[in-house]
């Protein structure tokens, strides 16, 4: 038995260990302006935007990459003083550097400017909040804000943390980063969520931490697995982060790591295609990265991840019968056609397949065995690639005492008002009436009927309901002894009973 378990358990996980599809590097136009490092970069739509930097001496040159047409195109320089080791983001459809540092003047920074790529004009915004002139910051965007953190000032580093509003053009002050102060680190953001990781302030760095705008809390999560480095690249990809490149000052690094958020782990890539870098830049347009001019290069490179199709995450199963369960979840992926779920008996070595019809969160499983436990896996079936498998919560159906006529209601929005059902009598001979409580607002309902293999042997359209409804349903000639599942959809509310039918 124990052999038998342990061969149904490594079948099982096979999903969570797929070989993954090879990541690729391909060079693409170089750079447009000289060579340099500690540039700036950002995207806006479909174009990355570069510039600032040093050559030996200080920039201000601004440049424009289209992705679709792989060329770049020189724009307005840059507002600000010459300088490099700024900052820089992007916020709905405009850019923004600030920070920075000039070596030929000794001058540190602090001004912050805003870039309008539809007018090809920079604007002079509020300052960078704390008044310290830095560089060699972190930063990231997320939804309307944007964050600007650590770095290293005339004296010394820093751990403070800001927060950009371009609506009010003000900063506020936000959580210091708890690892302590550093500068040259990374920042980047996977969905609504900041990460910061690496740097150095007497030594380098590793560990990686995430922030959480809705709460202002700090996380540490797991470290870098690479070695510690400064000026590295980071940026994010369909739910996932991406670092990379940089030096321990000694030597300069190719390597390339995908960060998990939803396993918080790590995943060794393919190296970065070109020379190894240090300050670079790096930036992503839509499933693309773009990572080059660094170490004075004018090499640029793009990126494409092994899979770009994000898992579901937050799985749960909140309602549990004796026969059924609903399995919920969450995805962050909006080009996710529909989901594959594949679930067993534990012990057992028969798995059983099912998918949803489209992308929606949530899916009843039927005819399961009473005071039993499953254990399942879910992934995301996207338009070009699917998603690894990741498992769910195990979970136990209720035991039965020969017949339960409990009521499962699912719902994938919240429901109009109290809803009901009941079915009299039961058990029947394949008549009985279908008493109904539904949603007030007026909507199309569907009955359905499934047999105890879960094949639907019945289905009649109940036309537009509300309110309490009584159904007669006729089906004696059509239907042998045994247990069955009536289920009533109306919009994203179901009912479902079991009905037993005698002869």
């Amino acid at each position: 038995m124990k052999t038998i378990k342990l061969l149904i358990a490594i079948l099982f996980a096979t999903g969570l260990t797929n070989s993954r599809a090879q990541d690729t590097w391909i060079r693409k136009a170089d750079f447009g302006g000289e060579g340099n490092y500690g540039a700036v970069g950002f995207s806006i739509g479909s174009k990355g935007y570069v510039g600032t930097g040093s050559t030996g001496t200080v920039r201000k040159d601004f440049w424009e990459y289209d992705a679709v047409n792989n060329i770049w195109a020189q724009k307005a320089d840059f507002g600000g003083a010459a300088r490099y080791g700024a900052s820089g983001f992007s916020i709905g459809g405009k850019g923004y550097i600030g920070t920075g540092y000039n070596n030929a003047t000794s001058t540190y920074f602090n001004d912050f400017w805003e870039y309008d790529s539809v007018t090809n004009n920079w604007t002079k915004k509020a300052d960078v909040g704390g008044q310290i002139p830095r560089w060699l910051c972190a930063a990231f965007s997320i939804g309307s804000k944007g964050y600007i953190g650590t770095g290293v000032s005339a004296s010394g580093a820093l751990n403070d943390f800001w927060e950009y509003d371009p609506s009010t053009d003000k900063w506020t002050r936000k959580a210091d980063l708890p690892g302590g102060a550093r500068s040259n680190a990374v920042g980047f953001s996977i969905n609504n969520k900041g990460y910061i990781g690496t740097g150095q302030y007497f030594s380098l760095y590793k560990d990686f931490w995430e922030y959480e705008p809705a709460t202002n809390v700090w996380t540490r999560k797991a470290d870098f697995s690479g070695t510690a480095r400064i000026n590295a690249v980071g940026f994010s990809i369909n739910g996932f982060g991406y670092l990379g490149t940089g030096t321990d000052r000694y030597t300069d690094f190719k390597d390339f790591w995908e960060y998990n958020p939803l396993t918080d782990s790590w995943n060794q890539g393919a190296n970065y295609g070109g020379t190894p870098q240090s300050s670079a830049i790096g930036f992503s347009i839509d499933k693309k990265g773009y990572l080059g001019v660094g170490n004075f290069g004018t090499e640029f490179w793009q990126y494409t991840p092994a899979s770009g199709c994000i898992a579901p995450s937050n799985l749960r199963v909140p309602v549990i019968t004796d026969t059924t369960a609903l399995l919920k979840w969450t995805s962050l992926d909006d080009l996710v056609s529909n989901f594959k779920i594949r679930y067993h008996i534990v012990g057992s070595s028969t798995i059983i397949k099912r998918h949803t019809k489209d992308n929606r969160y949530h899916i009843l499983l039927f005819n399961l065995l009473p005071n039993t436990t499953y254990e399942w896996q879910i992934r995301s079936n996207c338009l070009e690639d699917t998603s690894v498998w990741v498992t769910g919560p195990n979970f136990t159906t209720t035991s039965s005492a020969g017949f339960s006529s409990s009521i499962a209601s699912v719902n994938s929005s919240k429901a109009q008002g109290n809803v009901s059902m009941q079915i009299m009598p039961n058990p029947n001979k394949g008549n009985f009436t279908l008493q109904m409580q539904l949603s007030a607002k007026a909507a199309s309902a569907t009955l359905s009927l499934y047999n105890s293999l879960g094949v639907k042997v019945w289905q009649q359209d109940a036309g537009i309901l509300s309110g309490s409804v009584s159904k007669n349903i006729a089906l004696e000639n059509r239907l042998s002894a045994g247990v069955y599942v009536l289920m009533i959809q109306q919009g994203d509310t179901r009912l479902m009973q079991k009905v037993v039918v005698t002869k």
